[in-house]
């Protein structure tokens, strides 16, 4: 299971998931384009469901949809950059 939580519900090999996330960045990653090669790099779909970012933090509530394995790989990788990511409990933004 992947820290904090956020592992998708198991199922079989290949299957399709859906999670959602918060991500907060800190400054020096807030002109990066992370979602962007997220997407690209583990063949994710995202949608943004809100966010605040200015020259300090960004925090987005994202969604994101792809295979198990990509997910978990993916959020593995953000956490390698720095990005603080964390499950979203409620479901605050639907």
């Amino acid at each position: 299971m992947t820290r904090g939580g956020t592992r998708p519900a198991r199922r079989k090999a290949g299957t399709k998931a859906r999670v959602k996330l918060y991500l907060t960045y800190p400054s020096r990653l807030v002109r990066e384009p992370l979602i962007y090669h997220l997407s690209r790099t583990f063949d994710l779909v995202f949608n943004i469901r809100q966010a605040s970012v200015n020259e300090d933090i960004g925090i987005i509530a994202i969604e994101l949809d792809g295979a198990d394995e990509a997910i978990e790989r993916g959020i593995a990788w953000l956490r390698e950059r720095g990005v603080t990511v964390e499950p979203i409990e409620k479901n605050v933004i639907e």
